[in-house]
C-alpha cells in the first residue's frame, strides 16, 4: 500500500468550479476543500453566492477577511480533501 501526500495542480482545482455538474472546490491556505455538499444544504449564513464566487479558486483572503468563528473553522475541516 502506497501512502504519501496528494497534490493538485491549479488547473485541476479550477475545473472544480460547479459548472457542468462539477464539484465545487476552494483553496484556503494550502488546503483544498470540496464544499459541494455544504452548498447543497444552503446553510452558509452569508449565502452560497459568497462561496460560489471562489469556486475553483483560492479563497484564503476572503475567508480570513470575514473573521470566521472557531465553529466555522472546525466545520470547514470536514470538507478538506488535501
Amino acid at each position: 500500500m502506497m501512502t504519501g501526500t496528494v497534490y493538485y495542480k491549479v488547473d485541476e482545482i479550477s475545473k472544480n468550479n460547479g459548472k457542468n455538474q462539477t464539484k465545487i472546490w476552494i483553496v484556503i491556505k494550502e488546503s483544498v476543500y470540496d464544499v459541494t455538499e455544504f452548498l447543497k444544504k444552503d446553510e452558509h449564513p452569508g449565502g452560497n453566492e459568497l462561496i460560489e464566487e471562489y469556486a475553483g479558486k483560492n479563497a484564503t483572503k476572503a475567508f480570513n477577511e470575514v473573521g470566521h468563528s472557531i465553529d466555522a473553522k472546525n466545520l470547514l475541516k470536514q470538507f478538506k480533501i488535501v
